[in-house]
C-alpha cells in the first residue's frame, strides 16, 4: 500500500466538519454524487449490484478504486498463494457475488456446463455431492475461474466500467449539509494532485490493508537484502518453486490455515520432480483437539483444525447467524474465537500429502517460534525456540522461509482507516475491528441524513461471523440496503416478489436491470 503524506491533503481537511461553501470555493476539482463506494473490489461491486437491482440510477453511483476489474486484487492474491483459475475456492455453491438471489448456484451452473459438453458422469458426481454434503461427501466448492467469469458477466450487465473511477481515497470528512466529502488522488503515486467528491451515502470496502509480516521477521526483511529467500504466501514467489525444482532445498513454512495447505500441495508437486526437498512446518504449539461449541467439536488432525469454510455453515444463514446477531460485543468476540480461528478445509489430497510426508520423512512438524534469523551463504540460518520456557534453541539452515500466516487485518494499517480513527475516534469491537450496527452502519460517522456503511474483514466481531466471504459481503450489502429503504434513500425501491422475479429474469438472460 502507498504511504500517504499528511501535507499533501488540503489544509481544511484538518477539521472534522467541512463547509460546502469552502469546498466549492477551493481550487480543487469537485464533483457530487449520491452513492459512493471506496475500494472498487468485490465488496464494492456487490454493494453497487444491490443498489442497481433495487432501482438506483447507475449515473448516481461512483466506485472509487485502483483496479479495472472488481476481482483483480483477489485474483492476484489467489494466484500468488497458488490458487489458479481451475482450482477451487473455499466457498460454497450459494456464495454468488454476481447474483443476489444465489440461484442458480455455482454447483448447478457447473452441472449444466458439464451436461452441455457431454460430461454426464462428472455432472452426476456433482449432483451426488451437493445432495449428500456434508455427511456423505465433502462440501462443493466453486472453481476460481467460474467466479471470475461470472463477475465479468455481471459487470457488463450493470455497466461497471461507467461506474468505476480510478483513484486512491485519502480522507473522508463530514460536510455541514449532511453529506461527506472524499479527497482522492487520481493516480497511485499521489502525484496527480487532489480531487474532491461529495456523496450522501458512502460505503467503505477497502479489504485487507496489506500483507502481514510477523514482528520477528520484519526487521530481517527490512535490513537484509535477502527478500528472495523470505517470502509471504500472498506475494509473487514462483522463483521459490523454480529454484527448488532445479536444485532442491529446505523450506521453513509458517502458518496452518488453508493457504499453508495449498502451499504444501504446491511443494509436493515440486517434490515429484525433485525429491531432494525438505519441509519444516513451524507451528506455535500442538493442537491435539479442536474447540467445541455445545455438542459439536471441530475435527483436528496432524495439528490442523479442519472446517469446510472459515465458519460453520450455520453461521451463514442458520441458527448461529441469529445467535451472533443477538449477542453483545463480549459474547461476539468469544463466539468468533470458538467458531472461527485458523482452520483449513478437510480435503483428501491434502491429508494424503501430510500423511505421506510424515511417513517418508520429507515433511516435519516442529513447535515453537523463530528466535532470530540471519543470512547465510545461499540461504538463511534460523533459530527455533521451543514452545516451553526451558527449551533450547535449535539452529537450522534453510533455503527459503514461506510465511502463510495471513494478511494484515488491523484497521490502523490502512491509511484511510487510520485517518478516520484519529479524526473521529471510531469505536472498535472486542475483536479489534470497526464497530458497526446490525445494518453495518458506522454509527460514529452518521451525518443525518447521510450514512456510512462498511463490510468485510473490518467488521469481524460484528453482527455476522463470516464477513470475509462472498456470502458475508452479500449479507452486509443486503442489510445496508434495508437501512436505506427504511430511510427513504433516493432511488432505492423495495424488492417485492414481482419485482424480484422480473429482476432475476433479467439477470438470467443478461439484460441490464
Amino acid at each position: 500500500m502507498p504511504t500517504l503524506s499528511e501535507p499533501s491533503l488540503p489544509s481544511f481537511f484538518e477539521q472534522r466538519q467541512l463547509s460546502i461553501g469552502t469546498l466549492k470555493h477551493s481550487s480543487l476539482p469537485l464533483e457530487e454524487t449520491t452513492y459512493l463506494t471506496i475500494g472498487a473490489g468485490v465488496g464494492s461491486f456487490i454493494w453497487v449490484d444491490h443498489l442497481i437491482i433495487h432501482g438506483v440510477d447507475p449515473t448516481t453511483i461512483v466506485a472509487l478504486g485502483l483496479e479495472a476489474r472488481p476481482y483483480a486484487r483477489f485474483r492476484r492474491l489467489c494466484r500468488n498463494s497458488q490458487i489458479l483459475d481451475h482450482d477451487r475456492l473455499r466457498s460454497d455453491s450459494g456464495g454468488t457475488p454476481d447474483n443476489i438471489w444465489a440461484w442458480p448456484g455455482y454447483a448447478l451452473r457447473e452441472m449444466g456446463r458439464d451436461l452441455r459438453c457431454g460430461r454426464v458422469r462428472h455432472a452426476a458426481r456433482l449432483a451426488w455431492q451437493i445432495f449428500s454434503e456434508p455427511v456423505l461427501h465433502d462440501p462443493f466448492t466453486p472453481q476460481a475461474g467460474d467466479v471470475f467469469t461470472s463477475l465479468d458477466r455481471e459487470a457488463r450487465r450493470i455497466g461497471w466500467r461507467t461506474i468505476r473511477r480510478f483513484g486512491l481515497a485519502r480522507a473522508v470528512r463530514k460536510t455541514n449539509d449532511g453529506r461527506y466529502v472524499v479527497a482522492y488522488s487520481p493516480t497511485m503515486a499521489l502525484k496527480g494532485g487532489c480531487r474532491l467528491i461529495v456523496a450522501r451515502y458512502v460505503h467503505l470496502a477497502m479489504g485487507y490493508p496489506r500483507v502481514r509480516v510477523l514482528p520477528e521477521l520484519h526487521q530481517y526483511r527490512q535490513q537484509m537484502d535477502f527478500s528472495r529467500h523470505f517470502v509471504n504466501a500472498y506475494e509473487p514467489h514462483d522463483h521459490v518453486y523454480r529454484r527448488l525444482r532445479q536444485t532442491g532445498g529446505a523450506v521453513l513454512l509458517r502458518g496452518r490455515g488453508i493457504t499453508a495447505s495449498r502451499i504444501i500441495q504446491k511443494l509436493h508437486e515440486v517434490y515429484g520432480h525433485n525429491p531432494n526437498i525438505r519441509i519444516l512446518h513451524l507451528m506455535r504449539s500442538p493442537k491435539p483437539n479442536g474447540p467445541h461449541y455445545e455438542y459439536a467439536r471441530r475435527l483436528t488432525r496432524n495439528h490442523f483444525d479442519h472446517q469446510p469454510y472459515n465458519f460453520p455453515k450455520a453461521c451463514f444463514g442458520g441458527d448461529l447467524r441469529r445467535v451472533m446477531e443477538q449477542a453483545n460485543d463480549r459474547e461476539r468476540a468469544e463466539l468468533i474465537s470458538l467458531w472461527g480461528g485458523i482452520t483449513t478445509a478437510k480435503r483428501p489430497l491434502w491429508e494424503r500429502i501430510i500423511t505421506t510426508g510424515l511417513t517418508e520423512g520429507w515433511y516435519h512438524i516442529r513447535f515453537g517460534r523463530l528466535a532470530w534469523v540471519e543470512p547465510a551463504q545461499n540461504g538463511i540460518t534460523v533459530a527455533v525456540q521451543g514452545d516451553v520456557a526451558w527449551s533450547e534453541e535449535t539452529q537450522l539452515r534453510v533455503d527459503f522461509i514461506i510465511d502463510a500466516t495471513g494478511l494484515e487485518v488491523a484497521p490502523e494499517r490502512s491509511p484511510l482507516w487510520r485517518d478516520l480513527l484519529q479524526c473521529y475516534g471510531l469505536p472498535k469491537n472486542r475483536a479489534g475491528q470497526i464497530k458497526v450496527t446490525n445494518d453495518f452502519e458506522i454509527a460514529a460517522l452518521r451525518n443525518t441524513p447521510g450514512r456510512v456503511f462498511t463490510g468485510g474483514i473490518m467488521t469481524l466481531g460484528g453482527p455476522f461471523a463470516p464477513v470475509d466471504s462472498f456470502t458475508g459481503l452479500q449479507y452486509a450489502a443486503q442489510k445496508s440496503l434495508e437501512s436505506l429503504i427504511a430511510q427513504g434513500a433516493p432511488g432505492v425501491r423495495r424488492l417485492g416478489p414481482v419485482r424480484s422475479a422480473v429482476q432475476w429474469s433479467r439477470w438470467a438472460v443478461g439484460v441490464s436491470p
